[in-house]
């Protein structure tokens, strides 16, 4: 699991799992089941201080906790919070977080 990160900091009680599957709207089923590589997607495609904003927020931090933790204002927290779940919501990382997904990018091998 993920002991030492920061996600667990601020959310002891969800997992990243959870958390995308709620965003996608989907079953958690349909997302991968390893924390880890959830947790490297999102590192991945989002800067340092927009993964910070996303774990604190679905912490249930108040904005202006957040704003005081990663140095922004009401307003630029309002733009960055939006930029970086419009950056989750993408289709790479969507399709890279989804359960099977490296299956579906391997070739098919036809035995026949």
């Amino acid at each position: 699991m993920l002991e030492n990160s920061l996600w667990l900091r601020y959310n002891p009680e969800k997992t990243i799992r959870e958390v995308l599957a709620r965003i996608y709207e989907c079953s958690a089923v349909e997302i991968n089941d390893d924390e880890r590589e959830l947790y490297a997607s999102l590192k991945r495609h989002l800067t340092k201080k927009e993964l910070r904003m996303v774990m604190m927020n679905e912490a249930g931090i108040s904005s202006e906790e957040i704003g005081a933790e990663v140095g922004c204002s009401a307003e630029e927290l309002t733009k960055a919070q939006y930029k970086a779940y419009r950056k989750i919501r993408q289709e790479k990382i969507r399709h890279e977080v989804r359960k099977g997904s490296k299956e579906l990018n391997d070739p098919i091998v036809d035995n026949e």
